[in-house]
């Protein structure tokens, strides 16, 4: 990926550079998804047992960084 100031960003023409740009954001974005999870909703969740809402966003976000690892790992068909 590229950025100047007339044509704004622009991505190659070859599909892998733009698979291995999208896996880099997957990644970052799993690092800190996991990170807010153990950092913050965890313990949330482990100091107030019955608070419905940690539980539904510790749920909710465990799903998502579960997506997030299967697309950083996924080969291309």
């Amino acid at each position: 990926m590229t950025f100047n100031r007339r044509d704004g960003f622009q991505l190659s023409e070859e599909p892998e550079v733009w698979i291995a740009y999208e896996r880099a954001i997957f990644a970052a974005e799993l690092h800190r998804m996991t990170n807010f999870i153990a950092g913050i909703v965890a313990p949330h969740a482990q100091r107030t047992p019955e608070d419905e809402w940690a539980r539904l966003v510790l749920e909710q976000l465990g799903g998502i960084r579960a997506t997030l690892e299967v697309l950083t790992r996924m080969e291309r068909p």
